[in-house]
């Protein structure tokens, strides 16, 4: 182990107790990883990558104090939640501290439509909390059992919820406790236009203690999968629920029947051959919406018996669980994120299938963004290289499909990023010297090299920038 980060391991010992402070291997190598290799690219480039030392604070006090001792000793933080990440966001490129905040899990506060809770607290424990008063969670990604609510502030965008209630840029997050780091850390209290730069930053910009979210009603809610023998109606289907009102929905997901063969090992009775639209809805419900998937070419798949929500969930063949199943029947799948125009869903569809065939297989998410209603697909594709995956970026772009590229650690290149002055602003007000996840702002980076300024790594570990900006 390098000098300094004995050094390192020395200092903390200071603040923190044996017991939360380790330089054991396999603790590193588990709290340095996230699901990068979703991607091949990332998994080929981020392997390796290592912490030199991880902490578990337990209380905001212990996490300045934490943030002191890296300031001093000039180390980079990657800070870690459940480590659900897809992009390497709690991946530490140059090694340093990873401060796993899993032990500061206390919900502080349950109120009228909002919980308070610091930045270890999982989705089910704020649920559990909330529950008593009759409230649940909003929006919460398809990794609900595993993730923290402050990382899917810092690291996500949308999910299950999003069908009501938007992404996380639509009312979704309230207030959020923020520390600097710097000689001697003090708590920043972000609401309003202030979150910003907290949100999807991959704590470049700040180390969130607490966040304050809104709440929802309690509903009971029902699962059910329904077969189609044509995607674009299975789409039209999907749209149909999306654009009204009468029905409260929680998911609608459809999977073409090629990503429904990746499903067949599952304890779900998935119709093979059919495409599918998966469901989640207010429980009572089900025969309206069967005769509306009727009215569009579809039948009843199976529904799930409500009593068994907790065992069997629809939300495990949503979103980027899709790309999980799909890694499960070869190692050489990945995924893309892409945005599909409503008004042209069914050309832009037939546009990718005519130029690629079975190697584009389609998987949506219906949801509201900004209020309105759209549509974002997570296809699966064969991985075929670096080149292959910027030629159907290209291609996907040139027929008006949005791509948001999950194959990138870099904020900019992530597509899902506005305001990058702002960040980079925030950046330079709490952290002076460039310490907090490095190499994850390519602001940064050119600001750091304009000003003549290098890493200040002490650390054998190390990626250069130029490997960094690659």
């Amino acid at each position: 182990m390098p000098q300094l980060s004995v050094a390192l391991a020395q200092r903390l010992l200071e603040v923190l107790p044996a017991d939360r402070v380790s330089v054991d291997a396999r603790t590193i190598e588990t709290n340095s990883a996230d699901f990068f290799w979703y991607s091949n690219l990332l998994e080929d480039r981020l392997a390796g990558r290592r912490a030199d030392v991880v902490a578990w604070p337990t209380t905001p006090d212990e996490l300045a104090a934490t943030l002191a001792v890296a300031y001093d000793l000039g180390v980079p933080v990657t800070v870690r939640g459940g480590g659900t990440g897809n992009y390497g966001q709690a991946v530490p490129l140059f090694g340093g501290l990873v401060v796993n905040t899993l032990k500061m899990n206390r919900v502080l506060e349950v109120g009228d439509g909002f919980a308070r809770v610091e930045a270890g607290v999982k989705f089910p424990e704020m649920d559990a909390a909330a529950a008593p008063s009759g409230q649940e969670s909003r929006i919460f990604p398809s990794t609900y059992l595993m993730a923290t609510v402050s990382g899917f502030v810092c690291g996500g965008s949308g999910g299950i919820g999003s069908t009501e209630f938007g992404s996380l840029y639509d009312g979704n997050l309230r207030a959020a406790t923020v520390f600097p780091i710097n000689e001697n850390p003090q708590p920043i209290e972000a609401t309003g236009d202030a979150l910003s730069v907290y949100m999807h930053g991959y704590g470049t910009t700040g180390v969130v203690a607490d966040v304050t979210v809104p709440l929802a009603p309690k509903r009971d809610w029902e699962q059910a999968s329904f077969a189609f023998p044509d995607f674009i109606r299975a789409h039209e289907f999907a749209l149909a629920l999306i654009q009204q009102n009468e029905i409260p929905l929680r998911m609608i997901s459809t999977s073409e029947a090629s990503v429904v063969a990746h499903f067949a090992k599952s304890n779900l009775p998935f119709t093979q051959g059919r495409n599918a639209v998966l469901l989640i809805f207010e429980r009572g419900r089900l025969a309206d919406v069967t005769r509306t998937a009727e009215h569009f070419g579809g039948e009843l798949d199976f529904a799930i018996d409500p009593q068994e929500n907790a065992r069997k969930r629809l939300i495990d063949y949503s979103w980027n669980h899709t790309t999980l199943w799909a890694k499960r029947t070869s190692k050489d799948y990945t995924y893309l994120q892409t945005g599909m125009d409503l008004g042209r869903f069914a050309e832009q569809y037939r546009a990718v299938r005519a130029e690629y065939g079975d190697d584009y297989q389609f998987h949506c998410e219906y949801t509201r963004w900004g209020g309105a209603p759209s549509v974002g697909a997570m296809p699966i594709i064969p991985y075929r290289g670096e080149a292959r995956i910027a030629e159907t970026i290209d291609f996907l772009e040139t027929v008006g499909i949005g791509v948001a590229n999950p194959h990138t650690w870099v904020l900019e290149d992530g597509g899902l990023v506005d305001g990058v002055q702002a960040l980079l602003a925030a950046k330079r007000k709490n952290d002076p010297r460039s310490l907090l996840n490095p190499g994850k702002l390519r602001a940064a980076f050119t600001d750091d090299a304009e000003r003549g300024r290098s890493f200040p790594t002490p650390f054998d570990r190390k990626a250069s920038v130029a490997e960094v900006q690659a």
